[in-house]
């Protein structure tokens, strides 16, 4: 077996995913509040580069669970979370794509948060890197975003087909998640940025 050491391009990978996520719902928002389209086809809108970022992720993911490419424990500290982040963006894709029901994703997403925040908690107080803190927030962030989707997502079923606007605790919701999303995504880019140098000083 040949070791790739591919960790940084994936920690930019989900970087630039996460953002995209944001910049997706915002768009979705902003498109809703100002009554350009429905709540229905704004999320269709977005289930194209998702479905193809969810399979990327899952494939990559699997990938890794069974090439075993990372050092050790490595393999199960990362690649576990990945595929469960590419399952949960599939779902929620496939869900807006074909009028399914949005909830169902967000329970999904609420049950890999938590198993997110435990995997970043194991890896923290194991001592698997060199900057616990950032690992940590990582996860405990990401881990925050998908507990989050899930209420998000039942404020938003109800709103679908309707002309209503989120309510005060649909907006704080909302706000908990893009702030979690958001955070998230600047720790793991902060890490990527950091790993470049040294895995480009130690390639296999």
């Amino acid at each position: 077996m040949v070791y790739i050491d591919d960790l940084a391009f994936l920690l930019f990978s989900i970087t630039i995913a996460s953002f995209f996520i944001l910049y997706t719902i915002a768009s979705i928002y902003l498109s809703y509040k100002r009554d350009q389209k429905s709540l229905a086809d704004c999320i269709r809108d977005a289930t194209g580069p998702m479905i193809l970022i969810g399979s990327y992720f899952i494939v990559v993911g699997a990938w890794g669970q069974f090439t075993w490419s990372l050092p050790g424990s490595y393999n199960i500290l990362f690649y576990d979370p990945l595929v469960a982040f590419g399952m949960v963006l599939l779902a929620f894709a496939i869900a807006g794509r074909y009028g399914g029901r949005l909830d169902y994703a967000g329970f999904l997403g609420f049950m890999f948060g938590i198993m997110t925040i435990i995997y970043g908690h194991d890896g923290f107080t194991a001592g698997l890197t060199q900057l616990p803190l950032a690992l940590l927030g990582m996860y405990a962030f990401y881990g925050l975003a998908g507990v989050f989707s899930f209420p998000l997502s039942l404020k938003v079923e109800i709103l679908i087909g309707t002309k209503k606007s989120l309510s005060t605790p649909g907006l704080i919701i909302f706000a908990l998640f893009f702030l979690s999303l958001l955070a998230g995504s600047l720790i793991s880019g902060y890490i990527a940025i950091l790993a470049i140098q040294g895995h480009l000083l130690s390639p296999p």
